[in-house]
């Protein structure tokens, strides 16, 4: 009897084959065109951009560590071209698409403050972080969630009748300028937007699930800092709510951390404070920055005035400018006593150096003025003896003698 010999299968991995900025590079005139109209993108800007896709020049990639043991966090940043098309895009289109109310993020009138002024009084928080938010979120999804929206859009072409295959070229061509790697990529200005609309349905799948939870005279709140959740309650929260809000997660795709200082739930029990997107909820209910963050940011404003003084930069300017604005906003009254004097005596060293700068700028545009204002030559010609003036002569003088 013979017998049949199986042969092993060895099974390779295959290597995966982006197609990044296909149907934009294959997107008929006729097609770009109605494109460009709808994101008010100039003719010369949408060729600019297109050139630096085909030069594989659109996006520069780079890693850094997100700590100890903790993996890599990658960026990719769009170039110039590019990153004003994204922007026409965020302004035109995907700003009118709504989000969730309980988004806080890349939300108009709204800031880390914001999001965790609606936590005050609560003494029990759950605060969850999403793993790799961005690049979880592929180019299926982005394609889904636009769809609806982006077909309403064309209907402002009114009489100009698009074809199914039309709109899915059109579509496709929208949804290869913001994806790279058929991935969601963290850098461009578009991406935070994205990462909202995607998270609509689980974020009305968790409000539906703390509504059902609360009670009248209690209820459970939410907000949502991009990839940052944060869960408040006064009572205790059960921790089958706890699982039950994870397996939500899980559900739309999304995977929570699982790490202790990711995953948190902050509670009298414990001794610990609750802390929602790096600011501190006080027992009492005031809002305030851990000590340790307000020693960090008095030492940095102090090297950068020192830095200053050798090697001004506006740079360092721009830091010190930004680490006063956040201390501003977060404390709207007075600063603490950590940070007070520092602050003070920056805000001094940039009131002078502004001066300096506009007064050195009005000096250099009176020097431009003064070179553009061309005095006219006049021809030499041969100096004419001047005329005396006549000057009235005395009464006596032209008195006649009787």
């Amino acid at each position: 009897m013979a017998t049949s010999t199986r042969r092993r299968r060895r099974h390779t991995a295959k290597e995966w084959l982006y197609k990044d900025f296909e149907s934009v590079l294959e997107l008929p005139e006729r097609l770009a065109k109605y494109l460009r109209l709808l994101l008010h993108i100039s003719t010369q800007e949408w060729d600019f951009t297109l050139d630096k896709l085909r030069q594989n020049a659109a996006y520069r990639e780079w890693a850094e560590p997100k700590g100890p043991g903790r993996g890599m966090r990658r960026f990719a940043a769009p170039c110039d071209e590019l990153k004003a098309v994204q922007r026409k895009i965020l302004d035109r289109f995907l700003s009118t698409i709504p989000v969730h109310f309980s988004r806080h993020g890349n939300q108009r009138g709204c800031s880390v403050k914001t999001n965790a002024q609606h936590h005050a009084g609560n003494k029990r928080v759950f605060s969850i972080d999403i793993v790799n938010a961005f690049p979880s979120v592929y180019r299926s999804r982005i394609r889904a969630n636009l769809r609806k929206p982006f077909k309403f859009a064309l209907k402002q072409f009114s009489g100009q009748i698009f074809e199914a295959e039309e709109i899915k070229q059109i579509l496709e061509s929208l949804v290869d300028l913001v994806c790279l790697h058929d991935r969601l990529p963290q850098g461009p200005p578009t991406s935070p937007r994205l990462l909202d609309i995607v998270c609509s349905k689980m974020d009305q799948d968790l409000w539906k699930i703390l509504s059902e939870n609360s009670t009248p005279l209690q209820e459970y709140r939410i907000t949502i800092w991009c990839d940052d959740l944060t869960i408040s309650f006064n009572e205790e929260i059960p921790e089958e709510l706890q699982k039950k809000i994870l397996a939500t997660m899980k559900k739309n795709g999304f995977s929570p951390h699982t790490r202790k200082d990711k995953t948190k739930y902050f509670t009298p029990k414990t001794g610990t404070v609750p802390v929602v997107t790096g600011i501190v909820l006080a027992p009492d209910g005031r809002i305030t920055l851990a000590p340790s963050k307000q020693n960090q940011f008095r030492a940095r404003i102090n090297r950068l005035l020192i830095a200053i003084k050798t090697e001004p930069t506006k740079k360092a300017y721009g830091e010190i400018a930004g680490i006063i604005g956040y201390l501003r906003h977060v404390y709207s009254g007075t600063l603490p006593s950590k940070v007070r004097a520092i602050v003070e005596k920056a805000e001094t060293e940039l009131k002078t150096i502004k001066f300096n700068e506009l007064a050195e700028e009005l000096g250099k545009k009176s020097r431009t003025r003064k070179k553009t204002i061309a005095v006219p030559e006049t021809p030499a010609t041969e100096e004419k003896p001047r005329r005396r003036s006549r000057k009235k002569k005395d009464d006596t003088q032209d008195s006649i003698p009787f």
